[in-house]
């Protein structure tokens, strides 16, 4: 890797990096009380646990097809 492609490589993650820091310090001094904000986060974050679990359902159901796929696959040519 270049000099040139390491400087943008690095600006980009700090652009992504302060975008993160800001956006939880927003929503940490928002004008709002913290129970309220509180419940944000664990709504938030309960929402994309969700996420994650059909995303791994979905990957895993995909991997066991393919390898059963495979298998059919050997066992024909074998």
């Amino acid at each position: 890797m270049d000099t040139d492609s390491r400087y943008i490589l690095l600006g980009g993650l700090a652009f992504i990096t302060g975008i993160v820091i800001g956006t939880g310090m927003g929503i940490l001094m928002a004008p709002q009380s913290g129970t309220r904000t509180r419940r944000k986060i664990k709504g938030f974050a309960e929402d994309a646990g969700e996420r994650v679990n059909e995303f791994s359902e979905d990957a895993r159901e995909a991997v066991d097809d393919l390898v059963e796929r495979g298998k059919r696959f050997v066992g024909e040519r074998g």
